[in-house]
């Protein structure tokens, strides 16, 4: 029978990832529109400061993921969540552009430290037999953050100011300490319990190919490149798609609808996509999830109507939220848990250079050909190809 202590610990690391990613990614876009009109500063200045939060992160990444592989899990996820809460204390006393910029790029030490890599490394020590839908449930919070936080964010705007809201909200994060200390640990090393957590303790001592082996490797070159074109075409989306589809839908409310069902549906799909991981192959079942989004995504072209712009969101976003509950257990698959966190954190520097760089290129594009066909083109042919790449994954442990 399976223990409880292992989904004791995924609890830990959803309640965690609420808080640290609600606040640490979604605050921002709603206070956007208050901070221009109090500065003065345009949107490109502001927009630049977004691009260097993704480049500090690419370079802060692989450090964060060597220092969790030699220290524990919980305590870096302790930092980071102090660190995050300093810097957005000081977010709220802003006034120069250089003040600004200097946060965003220290920013990622927090984030980096306290969300995805941490949670989805722990977990995969955790389980063996359960890990995608393991990882999808702890994954879920960032879904739940980025939908419960920005309401709380805007209430606080509205009452306070996006200052206030600031120092609040730097206030709110120290509350993910509760679980991460009261749940989030370590599985033990080995024992002579039949369950699916002493067993994956054993196997992260015992199974793992070190980062320097990894990146010899033609699975990692493949996720990380497939990844990497797939947070260049979300990020740009998560920036410009109301504003793109507002021009093919001929009303703002007609775009945030299908965006908001986007939205809910990436949180959903880390649900669906993990159970599949679990009882399928994961190799389809994690191409299918860079694929569906080209697929959505070629819906669009045509720019039929609503009802088709939902159901290109629907494809689209469910795929989308699989990806991020698969691609650490694909990780885990290739390379095995040793060293886990050092190839994540290595891996996600490239995507969080196509993060940092599809929004700039995105509304380069546009400007360039005032065309949303060749935005929504352009992406499906980008996801399409990084479907291919993914597939192309398998066990690097037994090769070696």
């Amino acid at each position: 029978m399976e223990s409880k202590k292992g989904w004791w610990v995924v609890f830990g690391c959803f309640l965690a990832l609420t808080l640290n990613a609600g606040i640490g990614f979604f605050v921002l876009p709603v206070v956007l529109e208050s901070i221009l009109e109090e500065t003065g500063w345009t949107l490109t200045q502001v927009s630049f400061s977004v691009t260097l939060w993704g480049f500090s992160a690419a370079i802060i990444s692989p450090f964060c993921g060597g220092i969790i592989d030699r220290f524990s899990a919980k305590w870096v996820m302790v930092f980071g969540t102090l660190f995050m809460s300093l810097t957005t204390y000081l977010f709220a006393s802003v006034s120069s552009l250089w003040h600004l910029y200097l946060l965003m790029a220290l920013a990622p030490i927090g984030s980096m430290a306290n969300t995805y890599i941490p949670v989805a490394t722990v977990i995969s020590h955790w389980f063996s037999r359960h890990r995608g839908l393991a990882t999808g449930l702890a994954m879920l919070g960032i879904g739940v953050g980025g939908s419960l936080i920005p309401q709380v964010a805007a209430y606080l705007l509205a009452s306070d100011g996006w200052r206030a809201t600031y120092s609040t909200m730097a206030v709110l994060s120290l509350f993910s300490l509760l679980p991460t200390l009261l749940w989030i640990k370590d599985p033990p090393k080995r024992s002579g319990e039949n369950s699916e957590e002493s067993k994956a303790g054993a196997e992260s001592e015992e199974v793992g190919l070190s980062l320097a082996e990894a990146a010899r490797t033609r699975t990692f070159w493949a996720l990380s490149a497939g990844d990497a074109l797939a947070g260049f075409v979300f990020s740009a989306f998560n920036l410009h798609l109301v504003y793109l589809l507002t021009q093919d839908l001929g009303t703002s409310e007609a775009a945030t609808r299908v965006y908001s069902t986007f939205q809910i549906c990436v949180a959903g799909g880390v649900l669906v996509f993990g159970p599949l991981a679990d009882r399928f192959s994961l190799k389809p079942v994690l191409a299918c999830c860079y694929l569906l989004p080209a697929v959505g995504t070629t819906l669009l072209i045509p720019g039929i109507g609503i009802p088709l712009a939902i159901l290109a969101a629907i494809i689209a976003g469910l795929a989308g939220g699989g990806r991020s509950a698969l691609f650490p257990v694909a990780l885990t698959y290739g390379f095995g848990h040793r060293h886990l966190a050092s190839i994540y954190g290595f891996s996600n520097t490239f995507f969080m250079i196509g993060t940092a760089v599809g929004p700039l290129a995105g509304g380069y594009l546009y400007d360039l050909h005032n065309n949303t066909s060749v935005i929504y083109a352009s992406a499906a042919t980008m996801l399409f190809v990084s479907g291919l790449l993914v597939s192309l994954i398998r066990d690097e442990k037994r090769r070696s």
